[in-house]
């Protein structure tokens, strides 16, 4: 990803452009170029979660998968020239559902992000009876929503796509 706020012209007309610059020798097995895979823009709030910034660990799952232990740790950014006091809210729910069907909602303290950097925050809750993930073709996933509040009003939503699960090896 790039981040290309110091060269867009807010409120006025710009044109982004994707290119491919294929240099050869390539030590790829093939040595074609092009754009394989979806462009996105994402625009965001002075005061969001950051790219990749969720980290979702269930450490106790293999013993206890009806009230699940669930920490997740976010990384938000603070772009703003003011300090900023946010709480987060996070979201258990099925992929492609609703979130009145979620499985577990917990939200922290308010913490401050300092202006012009960004914050680790970490929560602890609890998820109740998630289906594990497997391998099938109907694998089960749940969307983890975070959203960002501050002063009680949502700034920023970051969704991160998630499946219950764990494995283990042993002699046997």
């Amino acid at each position: 990803s790039f981040d290309i706020t110091e060269y867009v012209d807010f409120g006025g007309e710009n044109v982004i452009t994707v290119k491919v610059d294929h240099q050869t020798p390539s030590s790829r097995w093939y040595s074609g170029s092009g754009i394989y895979r979806n462009v996105d823009l994402t625009i965001t709030a002075p005061v969001h979660v950051d790219l990749y910034g969720t980290k979702i660990e269930t450490p106790d799952l293999a013993k206890n998968q009806t009230a699940v232990a669930t920490n997740i740790s976010t990384t938000v950014v603070n772009y703003s020239d003011q300090d900023q006091s946010v709480t987060l809210k996070h979201t258990v729910f099925p992929k492609d559902g609703d979130v009145k069907d979620a499985i577990g909602t917990f939200s922290t303290e308010a913490q401050n992000v300092p202006a012009g950097s960004s914050a680790e925050i970490s929560a602890s809750g609890t998820v109740n009876n998630p289906t594990l993930w497997d391998t099938s073709d109907n694998p089960a996933l749940y969307t983890v929503r975070t959203e960002i509040q501050i002063d009680g009003q949502t700034v920023d939503t970051y969704d991160t796509e998630y499946g219950f699960r764990y494995f283990n090896f042993s002699a046997d």
